[in-house]
């Protein structure tokens, strides 16, 4: 039963339960959580979606629109949302896990470059046990999913809120990306992943939870200020 409760646990009690979770290695329920559960939103968000807002503008842009009967739109409509079907639950059942694999890859070099001692079986449990927060986000998604009838491509987006940018539309596009990277479920993700790295390097909890806000610092700063910024500076 302590390999259900256990990983559950971390999420209310991160201090008191992640070590124990670490120690026993309860990574198998976390993964199947956020893999069940990615799956499940990105299906229920899918069947959901009005893919016709997206394949009737490009066929328009293309010019095949003028060209195509009313059966090969309708087709065209279908098959993407097919597409959106799989590649929702691929997501969660095929990419959540190699993610899981990567993130106990980057703990490992990261505990390589500051010098302390983890086994890889140790950091793939936290990297586990750090997912738990998207497996909760997934969980309302699906929730809201179902309360909708027709779910827009913009909707989708923004379904379940979770960044300051969601509150803060008028600002400038510089400021909205930093306020992207002020993420709720992202922040909870990297301290559940500082305390489980602390418990696997024999750390005191309270620097694992700033090397892991470290570690997303520079995660956010790179991926959600950095690079969107270049690009659209390179396009503009």
């Amino acid at each position: 039963m302590e390999a259900l409760t256990l990983p559950l646990r971390a999420l209310l009690d991160p201090v008191g339960a992640i070590p124990r979770a670490v120690e026993t290695r309860r990574w198998f329920v976390p993964l199947l959580l956020v893999a069940v559960l990615t799956a499940g939103a990105g299906a229920s968000i899918a069947v959901r979606l009005d893919t016709a807002r997206t394949v009737i503008p490009k066929m328009q842009m293309s010019g095949e629109l003028m060209k195509a009967s009313e059966r090969e739109v309708n087709e065209a409509i279908e098959q993407a949302g097919r597409v959106a079907l799989v590649g929702g639950i691929a997501k969660g059942l095929m990419l959540m896990p190699l993610l899981v694999l990567l993130l106990a890859v980057v703990l490992k070099i990261a505990a390589w470059l500051i010098g302390r001692k983890a086994l890889f079986a140790d950091l793939f449990t936290v990297a586990a046990l750090a997912m738990l927060p998207l497996a909760v986000f997934h969980g309302i998604e699906v929730v809201a999913a179902l309360k909708l009838e027709v779910i827009t491509p913009l909707v989708a987006e923004t379904l379940v809120p979770t960044s300051l940018s969601s509150v803060m539309a008028m600002a400038s596009p510089a400021l909205k990306r930093v306020y992207t990277a002020v993420d709720l479920i992202n922040i909870w993700v990297a301290l559940l992943m500082g305390l489980g790295f602390a418990a696997a390097s024999k750390w005191a909890p309270w620097k694992g939870a700033l090397f892991g806000l470290f570690l997303y610092v520079l995660f956010a700063a790179a991926f959600f200020v950095g690079l969107p910024g270049l690009t659209e500076g390179m396009g503009g």
